[in-house]
């Protein structure tokens, strides 16, 4: 069992520190962790720091995996980020926050358009104001220029934008075609994430329609729980398990020093 995407309570939106978590893999029969924190965010986005760490933080994170990593016998315990995709933001700059940190992976994912964080329960009625078309739009676009960056190794919960069940008009299998193509022509690992299970959507993310086209065209796929408690480490991984089966997957993967390790289901 693999889990490559917990969070801390650093993020300011999690519980548990990474002793907590280390201690409920090893548990549940964890043979790989991957701790993917949430990069501090511009603080005109993130003021209370409720998203991300806190840029004092960044060290203590690092030194906390890596001290974790050397007492977990036989379970790998990795170092990764999680870094939002915000290229129009002067103050945001995910290259140069890398080289401050030694990681095994760093997680892209989407969640603001123009500003909004659309998937914060608190700010969800702003969905009554919006185009939801045009916001599957204008997700998907900005999933595609993040995969494309070449900052990113992994897309994590790649349609996020379902979480709340606002679905577009129309049938998005397009949209999940071309991004599916985005990441096989960018060599992107796609995240199957169980976080959705426990969502308003109640499906994985993402989806087995957009699954399907991510195995078509041959894109490596991870797992992850995007835990934000102990308790959620590992969270229906037999669910993600089967998903990647019935798509014709035989072997999910993870990384170590940003290369690629293959794992069979």
């Amino acid at each position: 069992m693999i889990d490559c995407h917990v969070h801390t309570s650093r993020c300011g939106h999690a519980k548990g520190d990474v002793a907590d978590y280390v201690a409920v893999a090893l548990a549940k029969g964890v043979t790989v962790l991957t701790f993917t924190e949430h990069v501090p965010l511009p603080e005109r986005l993130d003021p209370s720091r409720i998203y991300a760490m806190a840029p004092e933080d960044m060290p203590a994170y690092e030194a906390e995996v890596r001290e974790a990593a050397q007492s977990a016998g036989d379970m790998r315990v990795l170092l990764g980020v999680e870094a939002d995709w915000l290229p129009d933001d002067p103050d945001y700059d995910v290259a140069h926050l890398l080289t401050t940190m030694d990681v095994d992976v760093v997680l892209g994912s989407v969640h603001f358009v123009e500003g909004w964080a659309f998937d914060d329960p608190h700010l969800i009625d702003r969905y009554s104001d919006i185009d939801i078309d045009d916001l599957w739009e204008s997700y998907f676009s900005a999933l595609n220029a993040a995969t494309a960056s070449a900052i990113f190794d992994v897309i994590a919960h790649p349609d996020l934008v379902k979480k709340f069940c606002y679905m577009p008009s129309f049938d998005p299998a397009e949209l999940y075609d071309e991004a599916a193509r985005t990441m096989a022509a960018a060599g992107v690992v796609a995240e199957l994430s169980t976080a959705g299970l426990r969502k308003p959507c109640a499906e994985l993310y993402p989806s087995a329609a957009f699954l399907d086209r991510l195995f078509a065209h041959r894109v490596p796929v991870t797992i992850g729980s995007d835990a934000h408690r102990p308790t959620e480490v590992g969270y229906e991984y037999d669910a993600a398990r089967s998903a990647l089966r019935e798509v014709g997957y035989e072997s999910t993967v993870y990384f170590v020093n940003r290369q690629l390790e293959e794992i069979a289901l």
